[in-house]
């Protein structure tokens, strides 16, 4: 029997820096991206001149075509003693920290500089797997978060200070919400050290990480299974005292106008002060290197960062409190596995996806109903089809996407909530609904069913 896996989750508090102190730190985020490229630059090198040889394209050739996993075993050895003979393991990245760790030991340490190594590590991996095709080096400014190992070295928490070689920065905040006491009763992992832009000026946030469970202010006492039916705009939940259809925080159209409005004006910026880099049909030479912006598109840019993060704030805002009441509803939650990634392909689909994020307000709902000890059960939808079971005939019918009803034994349901009922209603293996159960509890659904219809109505 494996051990159970630790828990973790994090805190953000925002920082009080003063103008000699984001001097300090926007210099040391500028020496940490420098070796972060560095790095980047030197195992590419390496990465490529693997790439190159008969025996790694061999290998992964096989690797694509072999089906037996006894053999994909041999072949993966086989790479790993190409990784180390060119010295792409994360100890021979991380060990080539030690020269730049020593150069601008003032600016930076350790813990810090291997964190980056792992991240490097991580790109060129996924260069080796065939899970990445390219891996850039970042750019000014596009370096947001510095990280440490322990909070007894490098980056560290003290009497509401972030200290960190001769810095320290208070927490920009007098006193503590119940939530962040609760949660410094924990062990402190490490912290991390964020920058961010908003309403364009440069914030610092310290984000701790506890190792625990994360504080639950209020435990729901509502039990029972609830069934979730999820769309591209709504979920519908059915449980066994309750019933209703949500809409998915989706994004302001207000704000989204004002950003195509502000694309569109740098677009007309950009290509007037550019002529050179755009061919005459207007596509954009691939060798064009050296632009010129003027000073009102650089403040367009601006406001067009600023209105994406708030864009990304309010909506997240608002999946959280749309989690927060679905989460109080029971204790045991089933939906079934949807891929809107291959869903969104289709066009009438793809403008509603981008609007609400379903996966993310899927993942978002796990992860707070794992924090509250609850679960969500993913049911794959080729093995119950919740959308085309009839419980009372026991077969199943193909249902046109845009109809929003159906009739079950003779009476109108709403499609989507009936799909929810019977997913909560499955049997204890998963993998069919229980139909004694959903007889009985049938008639009560019509009549949970009617009620909701006279409330949304009045």
């Amino acid at each position: 029997m494996s051990e159970p896996q630790e828990q973790y989750f994090t805190l953000c508090l925002p920082l009080k820096v003063e103008q000699w102190q984001k001097d300090i730190l926007e210099k040391r985020f500028e020496i940490n991206r420098r070796i972060y490229n560095a790095l980047l630059k030197e195992a590419v090198k390496r990465y490529q001149q693997m790439a190159q040889t008969r025996a790694y394209r061999a290998n992964r050739e096989a690797l694509f075509l072999a089906d037996n996993q006894e053999q994909r075993n041999l072949l993966f050895k086989e790479r790993d003693c190409l990784i180390e003979k060119y010295r792409l393991r994360k100890f021979d990245i991380c060990r080539e920290t030690a020269k730049y760790r020593k150069h601008f030991k003032e600016h930076t340490d350790s813990p810090i500089v291997q964190n980056l190594a792992r991240e490097v590590w991580q790109a060129v991996d996924n260069l080796i797997k065939g899970t990445a095709s390219q891996v850039y080096e970042k750019q000014p400014g596009q370096l947001k978060s510095l990280s440490g190992k322990t909070n007894r070295s490098s980056i560290k928490f003290r009497d509401k200070c972030l200290v960190w070689k001769g810095l320290v920065l208070p927490v920009n905040q007098k006193n503590f919400t119940w939530y962040e006491e609760q949660a410094f009763k924990e062990e402190i992992r490490y912290c991390r050290m964020k920058k961010a832009v908003i309403r364009g000026k440069d914030r610092y946030f310290l984000e701790i990480v506890f190792r625990g469970r994360a504080p639950v202010k209020t435990k729901s006492e509502s039990a029972g299974t609830v069934g979730l039916d999820m769309g591209f705009q709504k979920i519908a939940l059915v449980s066994e005292r309750d019933m209703s259809i949500y809409q998915l925080p989706a994004k302001s159209h207000q704000l989204e106008k004002r950003k195509k409005e502000l694309a569109q004006y740098m677009e007309r910026s950009r290509r007037s002060l550019n002529p050179e880099n755009y061919f005459p049909d207007g596509r954009i030479k691939k060798e064009s290197r050296y632009w010129k912006f003027s000073n009102k598109y650089l403040k367009a840019r601006v406001q067009h960062q600023e209105l994406c993060r708030k864009q990304r704030v309010l909506q997240r805002q608002a999946q959280y409190e749309l989690v927060e009441e679905i989460s109080s509803k029971g204790d045991c939650f089933y939906i079934e596995e949807i891929g809107f990634a291959k869903l969104g392909r289709r066009k009438p689909n793809s403008v509603y996806q981008m609007q609400t994020n379903p996966g993310g307000f899927i993942k978002l709902l796990e992860y707070k109903l794992k924090i509250q000890g609850k679960r969500l059960h993913r049911i794959l939808p080729f093995v119950v089809k919740a959308s085309g079971f009839n419980h009372v005939t026991g077969t199943y019918q193909r249902m046109p996407v845009r109809k929003t009803w159906r009739m079950v034994g003779g009476k109108k349901v709403d499609k989507n909530l009936y799909s929810a009922f019977l997913l909560s209603n499955l049997r204890e293996d998963l993998e069919a609904f229980d139909v004694e159960k959903c007889q009985e509890r049938y008639p009560t659904f019509l009549m949970a069913q009617s009620r909701y219809q006279e409330r949304i109505a009045s």
